[in-house]
């Protein structure tokens, strides 16, 4: 398969989530919850990458709201780190917790 093709793959893949990916990280950035308390904010990750085909390990390291999501065997193997927790004084007053 040549570059281009695999290229045109990607983008289109990207393209066919990129609505609910955007609808997830809304979700998200307006729970702005703490961290280890991300409860509803890793749930809807889990589910959201479960219905896309992945194998959800939850809780994950014995974090109650860490998870692993696995997809496929073999070569390549890929791994993200993904951080959803709020940080302190990123919200929209003085001392509220946000996303920064």
């Amino acid at each position: 398969m040549h570059a281009k093709t695999k290229k045109k793959r990607v983008e289109t893949a990207v393209s066919a989530e990129a609505k609910s990916a955007r609808a997830l990280a809304l979700k998200i950035h307006g729970w702005a919850e703490r961290p280890f308390r991300e409860v509803r904010s890793s749930a809807a990750i889990g589910d959201y990458l479960e219905a896309n085909g992945f194998t959800v390990e939850y809780p994950f390291k014995k974090i109650p709201t860490a998870l692993r999501a696995t997809w496929g065997t073999g070569k390549p193997s890929i791994g993200l780190l993904g951080e959803y927790d709020a940080l302190p004084n990123c919200g929209s007053e003085e001392a509220e917790w946000g996303h920064g």
